[in-house]
């Protein structure tokens, strides 16, 4: 079995005939019956142009394509998904981010960390709030003494905020109106994630036998970019001069220059926010891409006041 970090070293062209192996094998298995999730974002773009490329050869159909609109997507995203026109079919989340935000709290630090700290706030346990301030004490096979389940000392404080903090988000937004779909239509679903995307999505491609293809369980899925890196998506977007989302370009707006997003997802998603450039953080670069928006969310939604309280500073902090 040729392991992952050997396939990420192969040539572009390997990759590519890789990843229409895949799609072929995928789509033969499930008798045509996918979808491909299309997020508007460069990764699912070049997806998309890569199962084109497939379906063309095959002389089969255009896959459909499946946009789910989280009510917290980037304009220009937006904007580039609807040039796809009636091939895409839109979802939506029976809740709003705005109305998740005033139900269940902010996004703030990472998924695991809010979790944590909405737990300690809110829970009636004595024993699960206990686990999160002090942790469960474990002893590794070396000896060595070491606690999980506790909230970082660093925002231990956030327990005793009057802000709300939550990790529901993503399952409202995004998990759910996917799960409907799928249950609707049963079709199976063709993703652009790479496993040099994050640790959890290299320990996922790594428990499925270094394979790009689920076939079986739960939830078949087809994953044709596992073996891809970063450097390998710009460099088909450059070399066959594939069109992606204005949101990844240096643009100057009303005279001031805004830096194109490296990654785009949540557009008012605050999870990471701490390690970002302090003097650009993405609320930076959104304050001038989108003002009136920007002023809601802070203001109205109050979430000025909860970036606050984790030290961030916003561009237009008085």
């Amino acid at each position: 079995m040729i392991k992952l970090e050997e396939k990420q070293k192969w040539d572009l062209s390997e990759k590519v005939l890789h990843a229409l192996t895949v799609i072929d094998s995928f789509y033969h298995n499930k008798n045509g019956k996918v979808y491909i999730g299309f997020s508007g974002g460069k990764d699912s773009t070049v997806l998309v142009w890569l199962a084109d490329k497939f379906c063309k050869a095959a002389g089969y159909n255009k896959i459909p394509l499946i946009f789910n609109n989280t009510t917290n997507e980037h304009k220009e995203i937006l904007d580039f998904v609807k040039n796809y026109g009636d091939r895409v079919t839109w979802l939506k989340p029976k809740m709003t981010f705005a109305q998740s935000l005033i139900k269940y709290g902010y996004p703030l630090i990472s998924k695991d960390q809010s979790q944590k700290i909405s737990e300690a706030k809110n829970t009636k346990s004595d024993k699960l709030r206990n686990i999160r301030l002090n942790g469960i004490k474990k002893i590794a096979p070396s000896g060595r003494e070491y606690t999980i389940g506790k909230i970082s000392e660093k925002w231990k404080f956030l327990v005793d905020s009057d802000i709300e903090l939550t990790s529901k988000c993503c399952d409202i937004l995004k998990k759910n109106p996917v799960k409907i779909f799928e249950k609707e239509s049963k079709l199976h679903p063709i993703i652009g994630t790479m496993a040099s995307e994050s640790g959890m999505r290299k320990q996922a491609y790594l428990r499925n036998n270094n394979k790009c293809n689920t076939f079986e369980g739960k939830r078949p899925i087809s994953k044709p970019l596992s073996i891809f890196t970063e450097k390998d998506i710009w460099g088909l977007i450059k070399k066959y001069n594939i069109k992606i989302s204005d949101i990844y370009i240096d643009q100057i707006i009303q005279g001031k220059k805004v830096q194109g997003e490296k990654r785009t997802g949540c557009a008012y998603c605050a999870f990471g926010i701490q390690f970002e450039d302090p003097l650009n953080t993405k609320f930076h670069r959104l304050f001038i891409r989108e003002p009136k928006r920007y002023k809601s969310m802070m203001d109205k939604l109050g979430y000025r006041k909860a970036l606050h309280e984790i030290g961030i500073k916003l561009p237009d902090d008085e």
